[in-house]
């Protein structure tokens, strides 16, 4: 049996939680600690509930701070070692410093009582440690134990990866596919996703709804589509649905009463999807948004109807004149997320990457170092 730790600040789209769950399901003891507990409300474990988290409103102030003191608005660094985390300034390395003195405590606490050095590999999603220092991911590595760093979202795109993590990962992998060419030795795989969870819509709204779930305004392109939706509800019988804001059970009831989805547009985004995206496509929902050219070609067979800000009104309307292509896109993305994103498919696909590196006999049984 296997004893599988997942880490994250929040637990922003339910992706730590799943792999616990099937981690579990598979025989084996998996636990989630998160630093803070998420607004979309969903699944917690152990949550230490830490002030100053990513994306907290003083993380927030925090950034705009910085971004006013210095003229590079990024924290990321492009180097021979890919695109790396640097603090830009005396200043910002002391606040991290402070904010680190500030957990310790509660963090300590967590770990004796929950015994949370007692696990054999550590998932760091975002490749982020419990300290920015990585004080207690370098105590670990010095244990013996397996360090995965896992990249999702806008972790390396923006902020970079963090240099001291990154000596100490012995496995690294990424969801994003833009993120393969930002830094070296990554391996790609799917977001893990219950399809199953999710009923196929069987019927259509007389008048369409067009739904649209940001949760960054900026990143998803949300104005030009709220341009584009309400264009098309001046020449059709369709109407805007925007999903923001709301807990992530109350966003899923919305999305179910909806008949085409709108994910992105524009050029900030990599692979085109997420989560977001995978509940449409379960639901059998046609779904839109942007792919950079090579992830199209990556992914062949993708369902999605792709736009960018240009092609959107044209494409939106060709979907909503179309019931026949509204019912092939549907058909096609269910079967699209249940071949790429089944949660127990990705799970045994993390578990071969253990075989491979001769952490694991073929029965999954952990194999201790000779040395």
């Amino acid at each position: 049996m296997l004893r599988i730790l997942h880490l994250c600040d929040q637990n922003w789209v339910g992706t730590a939680s799943t792999f616990v769950k099937y981690h579990n399901k598979f025989g084996n003891y998996s636990r989630l600690v998160t630093l803070s507990r998420c607004a979309s409300e969903f699944e917690e474990d152990i949550c230490l509930n830490l002030p100053l988290v990513r994306g907290s409103a003083f993380d927030m102030l925090l950034k705009r701070l910085m971004n006013s003191l210095h003229s590079q608005a990024s924290k990321s660094v492009d180097t021979e070692e890919g695109r790396v985390w640097r603090p830009r300034s005396r200043f910002e390395s002391t606040l991290f410093t402070l904010r680190d003195a500030l957990w310790a405590p509660r963090i300590y606490s967590a770990v004796r009582k929950h015994d949370l050095l007692n696990f054999d590999i550590y998932h760091l999603e975002s490749g982020a440690g419990f300290f920015r220092d990585s004080r207690l991911i370098k105590r670990l590595k010095a244990m013996g134990k397996k360090i995965v760093c896992y990249y999702l979202g806008t972790d390396i795109r923006d902020r970079g990866i963090i240099p001291e993590i990154d000596r100490l990962s012995d496995l690294n992998i990424t969801t994003e596919f833009d993120h393969l060419a930002l830094h070296p030795g990554l391996r790609f795989s799917f977001l893990p996703f219950e399809v199953e969870r999710f009923a196929t819509r069987e019927k259509e709204n007389d008048r369409l709804r067009i739904c649209h779930a940001p949760r960054n305004r900026s990143l998803k392109g949300t104005e030009r589509i709220i341009e584009v939706v309400k264009e098309m509800e001046r020449k059709h019988n369709v109407e805007m649905v925007l999903i923001e804001g709301r807990p992530h059970a109350e966003a899923i009831e919305i999305k179910a009463t909806c008949d085409i989805a709108i994910d992105q547009v524009g050029d900030r985004g990599g692979t085109g999807y997420g989560v977001n995206s995978l509940e449409t496509l379960s639901m059998g929902i046609p779904t839109l948004t942007s792919f950079t050219p090579d992830f199209a070609a990556f992914l062949p067979d993708h369902p999605f109807v792709v736009v960018n800000p240009d092609t959107l009104a044209a494409r939106l309307e060709e979907v909503i004149l179309n019931r026949d292509l509204r019912r092939e896109k549907g058909k096609q993305g269910r079967a699209f997320a249940l071949k790429y994103h089944d949660a127990a498919t990705v799970t045994r696909s993390i578990y071969a990457m253990y075989r491979e590196l001769g952490w694991v006999d073929d029965e999954g049984n952990l194999l201790r170092d000779k040395s």
